[in-house]
């Protein structure tokens, strides 16, 4: 992916060849991400559907997620992967797969692929410190599972956006860092993080590295999957 030459970078010092991120007085909106070749839909979900979905999470039993592993194997390791999947209800996974049967032409067309259906939607709750360090959602390697060497697009819902814990259902931290996003030799070490919103679907090809900030307070309540 590219993005116009006239888009200033403003990046962090490199410090001991850790990857660098963006320095704003604000975070990069939905509108740069779209600036930069990433479908992006702001008010995917309404404000009461949100609402109703995050009662869900929050009440819904919860178990902690899984990451692949060294050896290849699905396990819970939170050194790497610190957030938990929340079992909502049937109705709860049915609204929100209606809206992305509705929006999957559009993602298919922007992206130039062929897409046919989506992964089990994940409903994720991340509390305070919760993460997800840099990592691919698409393994091609031969011997990979094959749920994830079909995936082609990941799709990321906000179901509450950043600000203040103290007075809304909002989170502070948390954010949803990009990288590889511009065309430039050391481009892959630098991540650009996304300003969340309530409601907004995000979407990126699965070959692009990613991660999940700590979050510093607040629940960072999210949808994901991944169109096949």
């Amino acid at each position: 992916m590219t993005a116009s030459a006239e888009m200033r970078l403003d990046l962090a010092p490199l410090e001991s060849g850790r990857p660098r991120h963006y320095r704003s007085a604000g975070l990069p909106n939905a509108d740069f991400f779209s600036a930069v070749g990433l479908f992006v839909v702001r008010g995917f979900l309404d404000s009461d559907t949100c609402g109703r979905l995050r009662a869900e999470v929050r009440d819904a039993e919860t178990r902690a997620a899984t990451v692949k592993l060294d050896g290849g194997e699905y396990d819970v390791d939170q050194s790497t992967r610190s957030t938990e999947l929340a079992a909502v209800s049937a109705d709860g996974f049915t609204l929100v797969e209606e809206r992305l049967s509705a929006v999957m032409p559009d993602v298919a067309s922007h992206y130039g692929l062929e897409l046919s259906r989506w992964q089990r939607v994940q409903f994720l709750v991340y509390r305070e410190g919760d993460f997800f360090r840099p990592h691919r959602d698409r393994d091609e390697k031969e011997d990979a599972p094959a749920f994830s060497r079909e995936r082609q697009v990941a799709a990321v819902v906000f179901l509450n956006g950043d600000g203040d814990p103290a007075t809304a259902d909002a989170f502070r931290g948390g954010a949803l860092t990009l990288y590889g996003l511009f065309d430039r030799a050391d481009g892959d070490t630098i991540g650009f993080p996304l300003e969340a919103e309530e409601g907004l679907l995000i979407t990126f090809p699965t070959d692009v590295v990613h991660e999940v900030r700590p979050v510093e307070a607040g629940e960072r309540k999210t949808v994901v999957t991944w169109f096949v």
